[in-house]
């Protein structure tokens, strides 16, 4: 099998949201300071890739994570809203405090973080329709692409349920199986025209001198 097209796969930086621990989902909030300063290091440490093509969400904080990519090489970042977040509907920029008050704290660590793939977002989307939104737009990407190396950056519960599906890992199994991505790690597959084949995911070991960031699960 031929492994001729390539997805780098990147996680926002740290927003203002993750390090106030509120949730976001199509709330347009931009990086903190360190998530800036994370993305600026994921764009150093892949400096060499070539790339051809970069992605976003239209979401600024994924948005300003491509900035530094693009800026290396020159490039025009193509943004599409398909590569958004899930839509988190009443969950939409409250507080973990706000949560715990209105849902319960069972409701945030066991139905939300332990049976993630199975979850649905107070009148929001579920993490499947989520999950199976993102990859119909990262597979009409790639297939654009052929033979090329693709940069997207995007979101957390999508990619991870997005890794999932190409992991072919059961909507009930991905919880146990998979973390969330941190700030800024980059995952790695291919496309060979048919199908998406994982390689790795949510590399961070080059962020470890300023910091690896991931959803709050305490």
């Amino acid at each position: 099998m031929q492994k001729q097209t390539k997805i780098i796969l990147i996680r926002h930086g740290q927003s203002l949201g993750n390090a106030n621990h509120t949730m976001l989902g199509h709330t347009d909030l931009d990086l903190s300071p360190l998530g800036y300063l994370q993305a600026e290091t994921t764009a150093n440490y892949l400096k060499n890739e070539k790339i051809d093509e970069i992605y976003s969400s239209d979401l600024i904080r994924a948005y300003n994570t491509a900035v530094p990519h693009a800026k290396i090489r020159n490039l025009d970042i193509k943004i599409s809203e398909k590569l958004r977040e899930a839509r988190i509907g009443e969950w939409e920029n409250l507080s973990l405090e706000q949560i715990f008050e209105k849902w319960g704290r069972e409701v945030y660590f066991i139905d939300w973080h332990q049976n993630f793939g199975t979850f649905e977002f107070p009148g929001g989307e579920s993490i499947k329709g989520a999950g199976e939104r993102f990859y119909n737009a990262v597979l009409e990407i790639l297939t654009q692409n052929l033979g090329k190396t693709v940069l997207i950056t995007a979101h957390a519960a999508v990619i991870r349920a997005f890794w999932g599906i190409i992991s072919e890992i059961s909507w009930e199994n991905i919880a146990s199986t998979l973390d969330f991505p941190s700030n800024a790690s980059y995952s790695i597959a291919y496309f060979d025209g048919e199908k998406i084949i994982p390689e790795s995911y949510s590399n961070d070991s080059h962020l470890i001198d300023i910091g690896i960031t991931k959803p709050y699960t305490k």
